[in-house]
Formats: structure tokens, C-alpha cells, sequence
């Protein structure tokens, strides 16, 4: 007997954006890319009908979760979009900007979409939120729980009476066949902490970016597997360090272990290439400076 509905309002496949609907409340979890957010916002209508739309609760500034959510303040003008003070600050670099508008254009050539129009300039956060800030969608509320790891932006949501974890990418991304693709771009030490202390809610139901509400088996499952994966990725880093592989060396493995056909459905090479470009550098310095 569940208070509240999450469905997948993306409007094509790596730009997952999730709708959380409560009695009282509607709030977006992230918000996809630039070319797919008329779709995205079509997709929210047909659920809300005449409903307004409260938050946009952003996981971090990335480009496939943060670039719609200006498409959807134009829709819902009195939407506010949440996220942490860090991707606050994020959003309004120009540098920043820059590579979310190229990604964006990427992941158009990649979904067919010869032209869209181009909002990046608008992206912001209207409330920067912090350990242990509340968003109150009427009888539920949401705890923000700090997650850095995947960037140093990256926020969880948590819903204790509902034993619902809203996460982000530090967790990491299902990879297929109980694998869990590491997301950690901001150092191993630092993202171990979050995936511990995530581990450590208890949650029953949580709702993975790009692949949905996972619940019961399969979310103890899911959050299992993240720490072993996490923990695992780091080990045959240092092993093949030690082995003598080089930075390049290392990146063909991971990239043959991970980048699987399941995978390759929500992430274009070019993104799941980036990631890794900034992660095995990382862990080499880190590896290195042990």
C-alpha cells in the first residue's frame, strides 16, 4: 500500500529522469539530456495533468542528469531545482558549461536528433542543500545525505519511514550479470566512505540512476554488489599497477570488463571513455603515492 509512484520520464535512453509523485507532491529526479527534454516534459505532463510539478532534485551537475532541468522550469515555472552547493557553483562555470553543451551535442548525433534548442546558459540551483537539509513532498520527506565520490557534487536522498534511497552515481552503474560498473572520479578513499555509509542505511527500495526502482532481493542485491565492485575495482587497479601496467594498459581492461552491451545502452563510449579518462589517472596517483 504505497503513498507515492516513481516512473521513468526520460525521454530516450542515458537520459533516465525519474518522477516521484506523492499525495501531496511531485518532485523530477535529475532531468536527462538537452535534446531529449521536450519528450521528457511530455512524458511528465501525461502523468501530472493538471498537478504542478515542486522540485527537480538534482544528483549531481552532469550533463545526462542536470542539462533538462531548464526546459522544465519553462514548463513549470514555480518547479525550484535542488542540488548541492558544490554543483551549485558547478553550473555557473563557463567552463562547465562548455563541455555539458558538447556532451549534450554528442549524445543528440548519438539519438538521431538533428537540432534542439540549446538552454545550458540557463542551468542553476535555486535551493543548494547540505547534510541533513529536508525536502518535504507533504507526508514524505527527503534527507539529504552528501555523497561525493562519482564528482564531488553528488547528493543522495533518503526516505527513512519509506526505507527509500534515491542515489546517485557513486554507487556505481548496473553493468549486467550482477556486476556494478565503479563511477569514481574523485578519489577511492573519499567514495568508499559514501558507499559505506550508503550501505549502511538499510534501504529497501532504491532507485539507481539509469536503471530504476530496484527493490527487495534485488535492491540488497544491487547494494551488495556496489560495495564488492567498488572494493574490487580499486584491487586489480593496484595489481596491474604493481604488475607494471600503465595508464592506457589499465584503462582496455576495465573498459573490456565493464563497458558491456547492458551498459552500452544508457552510456555512449564517449561518455563511459571520459569517465575513465579522469578515474584510472586518479587511481594511479593514488596507488602510486601509497
Amino acid at each position: 500500500d504505497r503513498m507515492y509512484t516513481i516512473t521513468n520520464v526520460g525521454g530516450t535512453p542515458g537520459g533516465e529522469a525519474f518522477l516521484l509523485v506523492t499525495e501531496e507532491k511531485a518532485a523530477l529526479i535529475d532531468s536527462g539530456f538537452a535534446c531529449s527534454a521536450g519528450r521528457m516534459v511530455a512524458n511528465i505532463k501525461d502523468i501530472l495533468q493538471d498537478r504542478p510539478l515542486d522540485y527537480v532534485l538534482l544528483t549531481h551537475s552532469h550533463y545526462d542528469h542536470a542539462s533538462g532541468s531548464a526546459y522544465v522550469q519553462d514548463a513549470w515555472p514555480d518547479a525550484r531545482v535542488a542540488g548541492s552547493v558544490y554543483a551549485k557553483k558547478i553550473l555557473e562555470k563557463p567552463s562547465a558549461r562548455a563541455v555539458i553543451r558538447e556532451m549534450n551535442d554528442n549524445a543528440a548525433l548519438l539519438a538521431g536528433i538533428s537540432e534542439y534548442e540549446d538552454r545550458t546558459d540557463r542551468l542553476h540551483i535555486d535551493i543548494a542543500v547540505s547534510e541533513g537539509d529536508v525536502i518535504g513532498l507533504g507526508t514524505m520527506k527527503l534527507r539529504v545525505i552528501p555523497a561525493p565520490g562519482h564528482t564531488k557534487c553528488c547528493t543522495a536522498f533518503w526516505c527513512e519511514e519509506e526505507k527509500l534511497l534515491l542515489s546517485c552515481e557513486t554507487l556505481g552503474v548496473p553493468a549486467g550479470g550482477g556486476m556494478v560498473m565503479p563511477c569514481y572520479m574523485v578519489g577511492y578513499g573519499l567514495a568508499m566512505q559514501s558507499v559505506e555509509r550508503l550501505a549502511a542505511l538499510g534501504a529497501e527500495k532504491i532507485l539507481t540512476p539509469h536503471r530504476g526502482l530496484l527493490e527487495g532481493e534485488a535492491c540488497t542485491a544491487f547494494i551488495e554488489n556496489a560495495v564488492y565492485w567498488n572494493k574490487e575495482f580499486m584491487r586489480r587497479a593496484r595489481e596491474g599497477r604493481r604488475a607494471g601496467k600503465n595508464e592506457a594498459e589499465l584503462a582496455r581492461e576495465f573498459k573490456e570488463l565493464f563497458y558491456t552491451p547492458f551498459m552500452a545502452e544508457v552510456q555512449p563510449e564517449k561518455a563511459f571513455d571520459l569517465n575513465l579518462g579522469y578515474t584510472i589517472p586518479m587511481l594511479i596517483r593514488e596507488i602510486d603515492g601509497e
